[in-house]
């Protein structure tokens, strides 16, 4: 699987850059959501895509950097901006204020209401589709 060519190699950078898509949006997520439960879920989620990231990155000797393929699996426009509730100020996740700028509202007016159960299907449909990127890695490895 150490290709730099070809099929294979594009199957495996689109494997990586589904893992490096799944740690975003679990880093983003456990930021924007409210609820304590789903914050401990997506951190969690984000632990086991890191690891799973660090093993791919060490059979395949490719590294983050060269998943220039993200294949869009993860509902990222759902945690990659937060919006006050009180006066619809936005703000980009990963500079989620403590105040809102606009009208002084504590951060807890950006956090996202996610349920445990959303987060839950949120983790079986993109798990899915990830397995079906490393099935289709897999099956062009194989053919090398």
């Amino acid at each position: 699987m150490t290709s730099t060519g070809g099929k294979a190699s594009e199957a495996v950078a689109r494997a990586i850059g589904a893992l490096v898509e799944g740690v975003t949006f679990y880093d983003l997520a456990h930021i924007a959501v409210a609820e304590m439960r789903v914050k401990v879920a997506f951190e969690e989620l984000g632990r086991r895509k890191k690891a799973q990231l660090a093993k791919l990155e060490a059979v395949t000797a490719r590294t983050a950097k060269d998943a220039a393929v993200v294949p869009g699996i993860y509902p990222m426009d759902v945690v990659s901006k937060v919006e006050c509730y009180v006066c619809g100020y936005a703000a980009e996740t990963k500079a989620m204020p403590n105040q809102c700028p606009n009208c002084g509202a504590a951060r807890y007016a950006f956090e996202k209401e996610i349920t445990l159960a959303k987060a839950w299907q949120i983790a079986a449909d993109t798990g899915r589709k990830s397995a079906a990127l490393f099935r289709d890695a897999a099956a062009h490895a194989d053919a090398r």
